[in-house]
């Protein structure tokens, strides 16, 4: 005898994406066992006659595509049922290489090296450069690898990691526009040299915190690209995540438009001091992705997450807002990353990092992982820059 599937759906998110909650009961011969789980998925879809198809459900860890098949029961006319038909593996991982190359020649060296992640016969792979954060001061290419062998091994992506001169001793004392303008050079090396490792046509940017700041500001304001003889229509697509849009605004007092306390005020004002030598509008509004928006600008998807930094929502909510105003209105969208959409080991590695009232800053980035290829977060990459 058949096994029977009679599946109820819950559709809890969608964007091109689904969590499904559902509740499988496999009718053995006599017996029935019941079994109510959480899944995440890539896609489901229902043909017309209602079968369906689940695309990379995460069964502990492994990704597998399942096809059920509309069954009519006669002797319950009204019910829904579906007939297992078969599953297989979804996503492999592939073979990752990874090269180191410099950029730019000038000092210090480490700071102008990036990272490429790639597969075997890469030659159309769609090409991401990442830009990681760290408060214009800290942080390295070599903190991603995750990030890289997650991308490039199981989504067929070629992904390229840079370092950029940081404000700091051991980073290059870097004062904007240093940071900004190594991200521009790093740009024009990849769109000359990609080619032997991925689809060099249009290049996708990604940055993550200062990382966000820094490729929406190169997205934004086209003088960067133009000293290296680019332009921002070599840009396919932008995601920013948690990024900081309009600086100016993290650092006034009182009355702060992003409702921050004075002393988050004082702490940004530090950060700002540092990175662009002031924290007032002479030296905050230029360098401010918001304050060069327009509507040739590349497609966006702007990110901020559950436990973020203090400001960041609010700060892409207003740069979301500004940009939907302009005419004609480019495409940009913006995405919340809920704690729900972490699982419990991220978020246990990312309190063990930082206070735990802003764990989401740093979780974003562990879960897009190769244990979880096929996670929230990470789907929400892989979508936005198909």
């Amino acid at each position: 005898m058949k096994n029977f599937i009679s599946l109820s759906v819950l559709l809890l998110r969608s964007f091109n994406s689904t969590i499904i909650a559902a509740t499988l009961m496999m009718f053995l011969m006599s017996n029935i066992s019941v079994q109510a789980e959480i899944y995440s998925t890539d896609a489901v879809s229902l043909s017309e006659d209602l079968n369906i198809t689940i695309k990379n459900m995460n069964i502990n860890g492994t990704p597998i595509n399942l096809t059920l098949t509309r069954y009519e029961k006669p002797s319950d006319p009204w019910g829904l049922y579906w007939k297992y038909e078969g599953a297989d593996i979804g996503l492999q991982m592939q073979t990752v290489h990874k090269q180191t190359f410099v950029y730019d020649e000038s000092e210090p060296i480490e700071r102008h090296k990036l990272d490429i992640y790639y597969t075997d016969h890469p030659e159309q792979n769609r090409v991401i450069l990442f830009v990681p954060g760290g408060a214009w001061r800290q942080g390295d290419k070599s903190l991603y690898e995750a990030l890289g062998n997650t991308l490039a091994g199981y989504h067929d992506f070629t992904v390229v990691v840079v370092n950029y001169r940081l404000s700091s001793d051991d980073g290059g004392n870097a004062l904007h526009p240093d940071h900004i303008s190594d991200v521009a050079r790093a740009f024009a090396w990849v769109k000359q040299n990609i080619a032997p490792y991925g689809k060099a046509s249009k290049i996708s940017l990604f940055g993550q915190s200062a990382g966000a700041h820094l490729v929406s500001l190169l997205a934004t304001d086209g003088s960067y690209l133009a000293n290296v003889g680019c332009a921002t229509s070599d840009i396919k697509a932008v995601i920013s995540m948690s990024g900081s849009y309009y600086l100016p605004d993290f650092v006034s007092f009182p009355g702060n438009p992003l409702g921050l306390s004075a002393e988050e005020a004082v702490m940004y004002a530090k950060i700002m001091q540092d990175a662009f030598g002031g924290s007032s509008d002479a030296e905050l509004v230029t360098p401010s992705p918001q304050a060069h928006i327009h509507s040739g600008q590349p497609p966006f998807l702007v990110i901020y997450t559950y436990g973020d930094l203090p400001g960041f929502r609010q700060s892409a909510e207003k740069f979301v807002k500004a940009v939907k105003a302009l005419e004609p209105e480019p495409q940009i969208s913006l995405r919340g990353i809920e704690f729900f959409d972490y699982t419990d080991e991220v978020w246990k590695i990312a309190t063990e990092q930082t206070d735990s009232s802003y764990a989401g800053h740093w979780a974003e980035m562990i879960a897009i992982n190769t244990n979880e290829p096929v996670g929230y977060v990470t789907k929400l990459i892989v979508e936005f820059f198909q």
